[in-house]
């Protein structure tokens, strides 16, 4: 049996909302919908914001993030394994692409350790029917397994990082529920391989 089927590939998230209408755009029956990306904006009244240097996961925790279903996603509930979140927008869904494979391996293979959630940023998608194409696009991965998908409809978590357009982000939270690691962009073989250790060893402590 080929057991590579089962590991979750988080890029195919987006990679198939790409492909819905013609010019990498959602289709929309006339018009069509803004790109993942927003452009980077500035954190509004109230944001949750890090020390510089030193970010913290209660942005991530506050974040109001929804499931396929619509229903609520605390990760603040998950404390006591390790979770990794996968932050994309539709044009950062090829990076990193083999650590996101051996990542899914990990997650196989430490499945009561490690929650891996696939977060899509949509904040431009916020409104009917978008909402209704991107779920729909999303849901291939879900049937997958192996992953939570999830999305921002807000881009909170992008707001609040600072996450360039264009650039995914992984966030490693710990079982006490403090943020581990913040990467944004592309990981270097080493980087990423170096990633993958701390993870494990996150989960077996």
């Amino acid at each position: 049996m080929n057991t590579r089927r089962k590991v979750p590939r988080a890029a195919l998230w987006l990679s198939v909302a790409a492909g819905l209408g013609s010019g990498g755009a959602l289709a929309m029956g006339g018009g069509s919908a803004a790109a993942w990306a927003q452009p980077q904006a500035e954190p509004g009244p109230g944001t949750a914001q890090s020390a510089p240097g030193e970010p913290t996961a209660a942005p991530l925790f506050d974040a109001q993030i929804l499931d396929l279903d619509d229903k609520p996603v605390s990760l603040r509930a998950m404390q006591g394994r390790v979770v990794i979140v996968l932050h994309q927008d539709r044009y950062s869904s090829d990076q990193n692409q083999g650590f996101k494979d051996r990542l899914g391996e990990l997650v196989l293979r430490h499945p009561q350790q490690l929650q891996l959630v696939a977060l899509a940023d949509a904040g431009g998608y916020n409104f009917w029917p978008a909402r209704r194409y991107v779920k729909d696009a999303l849901r291939p991965l879900r049937e997958l397994g192996g992953a939570l998908v999830a999305c921002d409809w807000k881009g909170a978590v992008q707001k609040s990082y600072r996450i360039p357009a264009r650039q995914s982000a992984v966030f490693v939270v710990g079982k006490d529920g403090a943020l581990q690691v913040l990467k944004k962009g592309v990981l270097g073989t080493s980087e990423a391989a170096a990633l993958l250790r701390q993870i494990e060893k996150l989960a077996l402590d």
